[in-house]
């Protein structure tokens, strides 16, 4: 296809100024379909993957040696692109592996040729456009939906130079492995919150200078909870879906007369909000928001007031132990819940010495900041990562 003058992104690198030519897929790369037979799996052999493997390209599927050498004439080879073609349509990933890999037809396999950068490509089939042209070809009335192996090919992509398409995917792959990166350290993260949670709670772990047994209290004991307090005329309502990862990611303005039934516990600093519904999700708060507005939460959750560190409250009831005790007194299966009686006669562990309770809490905070900190960079990169793939390709 000619090039059109007026065919460039919002954005480019430094000395290219040239116009990008548009080319159907099926020009610049071979594209082929899985096996349509159903697998005959084996517990080892060679790695079978189909479209829930996309975001991995890993598998604890395998099929014979001999199946795979009957069946797969062309199979991924390193510098591959496999793209689902069948229920969420257009989700790639590159091959890295050099072992053999058997597909379903759920997957397509595009093989760029020579002179297309590959990583280019695995991301010019992400763009905007890209993802409006496999949305026009694809078979929306099927079940699930899906596109023919050749509609792929008769898209439309938008090609640059080679030395242009290198640097936007080398971009992209370093934006990728930051992402990745990221991820790796909230998960590690979250696993030394868990263990710090569970060593803290059972005792394995002590602060030095600490040694004196704690004690054992019902929760009423040390709690208030769900302190009477007076509805405001204007207030912000907070309910079951507004918390997430210890943050209130949202809230709706309500007034006494329109609010719902359920706006009952209005908030003060230091509260502590335990989620009743469906409790393992630890969905749970400290109100620490110093608002001209008041703030009243939903009776899904139980209102905590203690003289207590607030924030050892906090992890005190989002350890598994009490989790466990609530789940045990709760009732309902989809939605597990219990009631603010029963959650008063769980019996807690705690230690007596107030700079202990402390420490405790502090620690743990620290960790909470850092989690939240790197998701916040997390969603920063993913952000970013939206608008070049937006701007750097037409």
């Amino acid at each position: 296809m000619s090039k059109d003058a007026k065919n460039v992104p919002a954005l480019r690198f430094k000395g290219y100024s040239d116009a990008w030519e548009k080319r159907k897929l099926g020009e610049i790369a071979g594209i082929f379909d899985g096996t349509h037979q159903t697998p005959n799996y084996q517990s080892s052999g060679i790695m079978f993957l189909s479209v829930e493997n996309i975001q991995t390209l890993k598998s604890n599927k395998f099929i014979s040696l001999e199946d795979f050498q009957k069946d797969f004439k062309v199979s991924p080879r390193t510098g591959d692109i496999l793209m689902t073609r069948i229920g969420n349509i257009g989700t790639t990933n590159v091959v890295k592996s050099t072992r053999p890999i058997a597909y379903y037809v759920s997957l397509a396999l595009i093989r760029p040729n020579d002179a297309i950068d590959v990583y280019y490509l695995n991301y010019a089939i992400n763009g905007l456009s890209f993802q409006r042209e496999l949305r026009r070809r694809t078979l929306s009335v099927a079940f699930p939906q899906k596109i023919n192996k050749q509609e792929i090919g008769k898209s439309i992509v938008d090609l640059p130079s080679p030395s242009e398409q290198i640097q936007i995917g080398n971009l992209f792959v370093l934006l990728d492995n930051l992402i990745a990166a990221t991820q790796h350290k909230i998960d590690a993260l979250e696993q030394a919150k868990k263990a710090l949670l569970q060593r803290l709670f059972d005792q394995s772990w002590r602060f030095k200078g600490y040694s004196d047994p704690w004690e054992k209290r019902k929760l009423r004991e040390i709690t208030e909870i769900n302190p009477k307090g007076k509805i405001p005329e204007v207030f912000r309502y907070v309910d079951l879906e507004s918390v997430k990862n210890s943050s209130i990611i949202s809230s709706k303005i309500e007034t006494k007369q329109t609010a719902p039934s359920r706006a009952q516990r209005t908030a003060e600093i230091g509260d502590v909000f335990y989620q009743t519904v469906r409790p393992y999700q630890k969905n749970n708060v400290i109100f620490l928001l110093h608002s001209s507005m008041p703030y009243v939460f939903s009776t899904g959750y139980a209102q905590l007031r203690s003289n207590m560190n607030s924030f050892f409250i906090l992890y005190l009831v989002q350890t598994d132990g009490f989790v466990n005790d609530v789940l045990n007194r709760a009732t309902g299966t989809s939605y597990p819940a219990i009631n603010p009686t029963h959650l008063a006669t769980i019996i807690v562990c705690f230690p007596k010495i107030v700079s202990e309770q402390n420490r405790i809490g502090q620690v743990l905070e620290h960790l909470d900041n850092l989690i939240t900190a790197t998701q916040s960079r997390l969603s920063s990169l993913e952000l970013l990562k939206k608008a070049l793939l937006q701007d750097l390709f037409i």
